[in-house]
C-alpha cells in the first residue's frame, strides 16, 4: 500500500501542448494547498504542483504522463 498525496510526494507539472477542441480533465484541488492538485487519473500518487500556471493551462501530470487542465 503507497503513502497518501502529501508534500513529501508532490511533483511539478509541464507545461504542454493541445490542440482546440481536445477534452481534458481538470486536476484536484488540494483543500489547504493553494496551487496544487492531484491528478484525476491517478489521485493516490501525490500532489502535483501547478503554482506556475494560469487556470486553464492544459499540464503534463508527472504521475500518469497524460495532460491535465490547471484549475
Amino acid at each position: 500500500m503507497s503513502a497518501p498525496p502529501n508534500e513529501r510526494n508532490t511533483r511539478t507539472a509541464t507545461k504542454a501542448s493541445s490542440k482546440r477542441g481536445d477534452d481534458f480533465r481538470y486536476g484536484i484541488p488540494v483543500p489547504g494547498k493553494k496551487g496544487f492538485v492531484t491528478s484525476p487519473y491517478s489521485p493516490d500518487s501525490g500532489y502535483i504542483d501547478v503554482r506556475g500556471f494560469q487556470p486553464g493551462t492544459p499540464v503534463k501530470d508527472p504521475y500518469s504522463g497524460k495532460i491535465i487542465l490547471t484549475p
